[in-house]
């Protein structure tokens, strides 16, 4: 199997909860930045880009144990955004192929009382022998929906849900960043604005095109990954030389140009030249000029619910244009991978 479809999805992002809103906010280069105090300080600020509060009202259940704050703040965000798609999703038990934060310390991110506790809030069935956790930050999705690709061809089955959720609002997180030098200030001009988000999209197997009750909002094919061995978790050199081979092997999956590239790139140089590099080593299925879009540069890093929303967006427009769109993401942890979207 090459390719499945996007049924409907949610998105809950800084700029809001509408992809056509939001897209036209990235459009005309409005962002959502603003000074925040570090988490649980009344002293140092910081450029963060939160989602609205309307998002913090979600209702979860009162007592969470063994849920730390950030992962309370993750669970709203989850749950507004899943109790978003729920009222369209088919009545069955369903498989989440779910990307989450990068684990910065140990004990950070999604865990089984996270889980329970998501599906206590929304209600929503989940098939937990066949769904996946993949805790690889922005290129953390690639993996998930490489899963649901394995998922579908196993199984046979006609649905299934693949989610992205993240929040760099974690004190913890956010001094190792600070630390490193990593978020952007007035004294850092190598860094990125932290981010949050949720994003959540129902996905079909090619076969079940002929039954959709309404046309698909786009097609995925089959996603690429790949490693970068010096990345910013680890100790080795960097050479910037993994993300080619994963916009190359994704080119495979699907004829035809790319004519606009939507890129995790955050402000941090380090991701600006091996999008370089790989846009050049790939430039033979690219259109001339191939516009890159770089919604971080509007509401911040999403983190591993980037790639989702910049499918979210790229669904806006995507059956009145030319050409294929490319979906690139970078994690800290060295996960590259690429995906190509198509209009059905």
């Amino acid at each position: 199997m090459s390719e499945i479809y996007v049924c409907d999805a949610s998105l809950l992002t800084p700029l809001g909860a509408i992809p056509a809103m939001i897209r036209a906010a990235v459009d005309a280069g409005l962002n959502s930045y603003q000074l925040c105090n570090l988490p649980g300080t009344e002293e140092q600020k910081l450029t963060f880009s939160a989602v609205p509060d309307a998002a913090f009202d979600v209702r979860i259940p009162q007592l969470l144990p063994g849920m730390s704050p950030p992962q309370i703040r993750l669970l709203k965000l989850a749950s507004f955004s899943l109790l978003d798609l729920k009222p369209r999703l088919p009545d069955l038990s369903l498989p989440l192929f779910l990307a989450g934060p990068e684990s910065y310390y140990q004990g950070c991110g999604v865990n089984q009382a996270f889980i329970n506790n998501l599906v206590k809030t929304t209600g929503v069935e989940l098939d937990y022998t066949h769904s996946r956790y993949c805790a690889k930050g922005r290129a953390g999705f690639m993996e998930a929906l490489d899963a649901a690709f394995n998922y579908f061809y196993t199984t046979g089955a006609d649905y299934a849900l693949i989610g992205g959720i993240d929040s760099f609002y974690d004190l913890r997180t956010l001094g190792i960043l600070h630390e490193q030098k990593r978020l952007a200030s007035e004294d850092t001009g190598d860094g990125f604005v932290p981010g949050e988000a949720a994003a959540f999209l129902l996905v079909a197997s090619a076969h079940t095109k002929q039954r959709l009750q309404k046309r698909p909002l786009l097609k995925l094919h089959k996603p690429a990954l790949a490693h970068e061995s010096g990345h910013l978790l680890g100790n080795l050199p960097y050479r910037a030389q993994a993300l080619a081979p994963a916009m190359s092997n994704a080119l495979k999956n699907v004829a035809g140009s790319v004519s606009r590239i939507f890129s995790s790139e955050n402000g941090e140089s380090h991701y600006t030249s091996e999008t370089s590099l790989a846009v050049l080593r790939n430039q033979q299925r690219l259109i001339p000029d191939c516009p890159i879009y770089r919604p971080a540069e509007c509401f911040g890093d999403l983190g591993a619910a980037f790639p989702l929303a910049a499918i979210a967006l790229a669904s806006v427009d995507i059956h009145t244009r030319n050409g294929n769109t490319l979906v690139t993401a970078s994690s800290d942890g060295g996960l590259r991978g690429a995906v190509v979207l198509s209009a059905c």
